[in-house]
Parts: structure tokens; sequence; C-alpha cells
């Protein structure tokens, strides 16, 4: 008789076939096939071993070792998790996993218990959002298939020539369900933006994958929605029977351009890490992108820069005024001012999901819930600028959620009639003390405004002449010599001809605010393109435009 250890291999090695060939032994170890394996391998599934699967997943990647003071350093670890019964309970002991992934084929090759991992590395000692920096893999779970014809069908989601689906690179046998991992080529880093984003991506496949001709539960409150870093079953181990979990190999590894092609436009991801790809291939792949960036030369374009109490008292106004079936608008507005605000991350996740939960009170039909995707999708916007995102109209902002909203008025005035009174009060006090100019006598003058008095002075003087007479460096002069004419302009800018709302849009590209660096080319474009030459003001502008240049 052969002894179990000539016979015997450890689960981490365990695969399909080699169950087979040694099937008798197997089931006195109380070791069970899954479900759904034997089909699996009929479709052509190629079986692989734990150790093959998470050293094809993790590669090279992980950090060498891991000690308590490293926990925070700027290497990453894999973390699985083991649940010891305690008493009626499950207790989670945490196994990091470092570089060549001994820690995990250990636990798989001792443990009897519930193991599971993600396919994420992270930073410290939880498997937290925070925490998560790579992501090595997307994964779907899939339960409840369809006895007779359920893999046949999902076989074919990726193969048929009509609206196909992404091919997994593996799919798991988990016990009575499978477990599709789509393993990138290079690991995706987790920012902030690019975990919620992939978490709309993961939110978009899986009823995808969970539909009638694959699944029993394919109704929409019957489909298991799972987070970006929902831990799974560990490969080669116990399952809730006997079975163990094993893997098969079905495809290739994927990019983000592969899972791209199967994306609405709103949820593709262009930007997760910065592209090998040439032009050419940019062209084929991103058309659009590829004619307004490359061959247009278009630039992203800004946002406008206000106050943060507009931000909260947007809060207030929504969280009194938003109604079922514009609660998302009024979310995704918040997101658009937080930027435009400078609030930061953190504090508008906090507030968005403080938000979410008075907007889910409000819900009256069952189908018709405020969730946790609402949030996502409306923090998106906060992390990708879209067309106009952060340019909106009052008008715009009032149709779509449903809020009134008045312009802005000062003690019951437009602006425009506000400026004027201000700056006439300003000129009478002025004369009052018996100034010429506003400006007299606040401290000393600036070095601009030295270059400012000798080109005044001299209209037609040249800068080697300026440094001569004023004492100033040359880098000091040269500096100043056309801002000079700039400060002139920024101040005619202030007038109320500037702030009119059809002008914005124009203006909020020359520049960010009043004491931020101008753009006098972006100044000259937009002056013409608003046909300045029908206003004497905008004339004078454009004349100090050329004066500048010299």
């Amino acid at each position: 008789m052969q002894k179990k250890e000539e016979i015997y291999v450890g689960y981490s090695k365990l695969n399909y076939i080699d169950y087979l060939s040694k099937e008798d032994y197997w089931k006195e170890q109380g070791v069970e096939l899954p479900k759904w394996a034997s089909e699996i391998y009929e479709k052509g599934g190629k079986p692989i071993c734990a150790i093959d699967f998470y050293d094809d997943i993790f590669g090279e990647d992980l950090e060498e070792q891991r000690l308590p003071e490293d926990y925070r350093s700027g290497e990453y670890g894999g973390i699985a998790v083991e649940l010891i019964p305690h008493g009626a309970k499950k207790q989670g002991k945490r196994v990091t996993v470092t570089k060549g992934n001994m820690e995990l084929y250990d636990l798989i090759d001792r443990s009897e218990n519930f193991c599971m991992m993600s396919p994420i590395s992270y930073a410290g000692k939880n498997r937290s959002n925070e925490n998560a920096r790579y992501l090595y893999a997307l994964t779907l779970e899939i339960d409840n298939i369809q006895p007779k014809s359920g893999i046949k069908e999902l076989f074919y989601s990726w193969n048929r020539n009509v609206f196909p689906l992404p091919k997994p690179t593996y799919i798991v046998c988990s016990g009575n369900g499978l477990h599709l991992y789509f393993v990138f080529e290079r690991p995706i880093p987790l920012f902030r933006n690019i975990f919620e984003q992939l978490s709309e991506v993961k939110k978009h496949f899986t009823p995808l994958f969970w539909n009638k001709y694959v699944t029993t539960t394919h109704e929409k409150n019957q489909i298991q929605w799972e987070s970006l870093n929902q831990p799974f079953r560990c490969v080669g181990t116990r399952g809730k029977r006997k079975c163990y979990a094993m893997a098969f190999r079905t495809g290739e590894k994927v990019t983000m351009e592969y899972l791209n092609r199967f994306l609405p436009e709103e949820l593709k991801m262009n930007a997760v890490y910065k592209s090998n790809l040439s032009l050419e291939q940019a062209r084929e792949l991103y058309p659009e992108w590829y004619q307004k960036r490359i061959v247009e030369k278009q630039k992203e374009k800004g946002h406008w820069n206000r106050h943060q109490p507009i931000y909260y008292n947007w809060i207030e106004k929504i969280k009194s005024g938003a109604v079922v079936g514009k609660r998302y608008n009024c979310l995704e507005n918040l997101c658009s001012l937080a930027v435009q605000c400078q609030i930061e991350p953190k504090q508008v996740e906090k507030d968005c999901r403080e938000i979410a939960v008075i907007f889910e009170e409000m819900t009256e039909d069952e189908d018709n819930h405020f969730t946790e995707y609402d949030v996502l999708c409306a923090l998106r916007t906060y992390h990708i600028p879209t067309e106009k995102a952060y340019r909106r109209r009052i008008e715009y902002i009032s149709q779509k959620t449903g809020i009134e909203l008045k312009e802005n008025k000062r003690n019951g005035r437009k602006q425009g009639l506000h400026l004027k009174l201000a700056r006439a009060n300003r000129d009478i006090l002025c004369e009052e003390r018996g100034k010429t100019d506003w400006r007299e006598g606040n401290g000393r003058k600036s070095k601009m405004e030295i270059v400012e008095d000798w080109r005044k002075a001299h209209p037609n003087g040249k800068k080697a002449d300026c440094i001569k007479d004023t004492g100033l460096s040359k880098p000091t002069v040269y500096k100043w010599w056309n801002d000079a004419s700039r400060k002139k302009i920024k101040e005619e800018i202030v007038c109320e001809d500037w702030k009119e709302r059809e002008k914005q849009e124009e203006l909020s590209e020359v520049r960010k605010d009043m004491d931020g660096e101008l753009d006098i080319e972006a100044l000259e474009k937009a002056l013409r393109k608003m046909r300045v030459e029908e206003n004497e003001k905008f004339k004078e502008l454009l004349k100090s435009i050329e004066e500048g240049k010299r």
C-alpha cells in the first residue's frame, strides 16, 4: 500500500487534474470537487493550482518582508483573512502576504477554515479603502448557476458576435458559485478617484453577467452587489461543504483599454496610469480624444473659483428643498461646487454620505432607493472633470435640481450698479481727502508701480533707460515691464462690463481670480471673439495689450 506522504500533495498544489488522478485518496481526506468544475473543464478551462494562480496575479510586486514597524511604509503587501470558530461566532485572523506568497500558501495547506483574500495590495494592517494601493484583478461573483445551460451561456457571453462581454482570465469554482477574475497586465493604482471609477465599472459589469441565461437569481434585488475590495474564498481552501475552491485559466490578462471596449462612453477610464500606447494606437482606440487633444490641440477647460460659504449654503438648500426625482442632481451639483470652492476630498465624501442618509429617508417607492451607487456616481464629478461640469449657469442648476436660484444682488441691486455706486463713493471720499488718486499714499510703492510710473513718464522709453533711472535690476525691470500694462487691464476687467453673465465663460479661461496671473494672449483672443470693435472700452483694452507686448 502506498504511503500517504508519497501520494499527498498540499492543497496549494492541488488542481482539477491532480484530483482526478488521485480521486480515491482525496475522497478519503474528505475533499470533494466544487460544483461546476467538470463543466468548466469541459468548456476548455485549464486547471490551475493555487500557487500558479496567485503567483500569476501578484508576480514579484509585493514587499520582501513585513515587520510591525513596516505597516505604514511605502511597501505594500496582500492581506488574507482566516475565519476561526470562536464559540457561536467566527473570529477573523489577518495573515499578511509578502513577496513569494509563502504566508498564503502555508495558510492554504494547513487551514480547514474559511479563508478569503482580495486581489489588492495594502499599505496598512486593515483592508480599508484608504489603505488600498494596487488592484491586481477585477473580480465578480456569480451564484445560483442555471443547472442545465448556465456554464454554456457564460462561455458564450464572451464568444458571441453581438454585444459580447469581456473574457475573464480565470474562473474559480468556489463551492456552489463562480468567481470571475479579470487580471490586469499592470496593477492599477487605487487613488481615491480611480477607486470610485472602478467601483462604477464593477457595478456596470455585475448585472450583465448575472443574467437570466446564466443564473436563476437574476432579478435586480437578487444580485449580489459587492464592493471593489470584496475578499473572495482563497483557491485551495475549504468552502461551506467539504469541497475546495479550484481555479481554471480561461483567457489572457486584460488592460483597461480592453475593458473600455465593453463600457459606455461615460464610464470609460483613460487615465488609470500613464499609457504605453503609441499615438497611432490611441487614435484607433480613442478617436474623439485624439481629435480634440492632438489634432485640434484643445486644452481642458478650467473652472470658476468661489467662496466656501457657497458650498455649505447649497448643502442647506438641498437638505430643505430637494425632492424625489431630483436628489441625484442636487448631490452631483454639490460635488461640482466642491471643486469650485476648494473643498477637501474627505470632507466632500463625508458630506455626500450624510446627505445620502437624508435622501434615502425621502424614498417612497421601493424601486427608487437612494443608494451607494448614486453617491459614487455623484463623487465622479468631483474627481473627473467633464465638459462644463464646473462652469454652470444658475438657470441650468435650477432646472436640473428643482431648487429656485436667483441672481446674486448687493443691497437689492445688481452687481454692475453696485460696483458703480461703490466706485463713485470711493472717488468722493478720495476728493474729500484732497487726493487725486485713491491709491496715493497707500504705503511704499511696489517695484511694479515704480516701473509703471516710469513708463507713464516716458511713453517711448526703453528698458535700459528704466534700469538706469530707477536703479532697479535688469531682471526686475524685465519682469514688470509688461505687467505694468497688465495691471491696468486687470483694473478694467473689474468693471461691470466684465461681470455680465454672458461673458463669464470667456473670461474664466483668462484668469482664475482677480489676484491671479493674467493670460494676455487668452484675453486678447477672448476680446476678439466677443467682437470688441463694437465697444470703445474694449478697444482701449486691446490697445493696452498691444502696448504691453512691446
